[in-house]
């Protein structure tokens, strides 16, 4: 493990940044992402606002940053797994990326959706994370078609489709009370089992 910098040698800049987003996440998790300010985010921070306005144009960026950080974890673990299990089915590989990003957001809901929605304005589609899954799953579903392991399907739709339903685990989870094992089970029998060539 790496030893910690010592706080006196780093920059001031880069101590604003890490006090700006302790703060903010601090915020987001006890108020709601939609009931802190700019402001707020500034006084609780302790630093001036001209210089939090300097580094963030607004709240979305503020929330971009942290969701960059929070999702970093979950890339690489989901690294590490491919890295090591190369020989293991792309099915197989895709339903255990889902398993690891469902029990990921589950133990941050609601405030991390709510900061993905915020950080992307009205293009929840473009988050970070939805993005990183888009390329992951695109990767295992056309290897899954070039071994023929898969019945005729059209890739970009299913994982578009596929990412919808990721992106709302949070309501699954809290308003429609669905279990973490319930939700899952439901992906693999949609997007792995249903999407398997039938066997002649």
């Amino acid at each position: 493990m790496c030893p910690e910098r010592d706080p006196s040698k780093i920059p001031r800049d880069e101590l604003n940044r890490r006090r700006i987003l302790k703060s903010a996440k601090e915020l987001f998790i006890e108020n709601g992402v939609e009931n802190v300010n700019m402001h707020q985010i500034a006084k609780t921070a302790g630093v001036g606002q001209a210089s939090l306005y300097r580094r963030y144009s607004d709240k979305g960026d503020i929330c971009l940053e942290i969701a960059y950080e929070e999702y970093q974890s979950l890339f690489d673990e989901v690294q590490g797994f491919l890295d090591k299990n190369s020989e293991m089915g792309p099915l197989d590989r895709l339903y255990q990326i889902i398993v690891r990003y469902v029990s990921f957001l589950e133990a941050k809901v609601p405030w991390l959706c709510d900061i993905s929605r915020a950080s992307t304005g009205h293009r929840p589609m473009q988050s970070p994370l939805c993005q990183w899954m888009r390329k992951e799953s695109s990767i295992l579903l056309n290897e899954a078609v070039e071994r023929e392991e898969v019945s005729d399907i059209d890739v970009s739709y299913t994982i578009e489709a596929l990412l919808v339903l990721l992106h709302n685990v949070d309501y699954h989870l809290l308003d429609e009370g669905f279990t973490t094992k319930r939700v899952v089970d439901g992906l693999q029998r949609i997007f792995i089992e249903g999407l398997k060539a039938q066997k002649r």
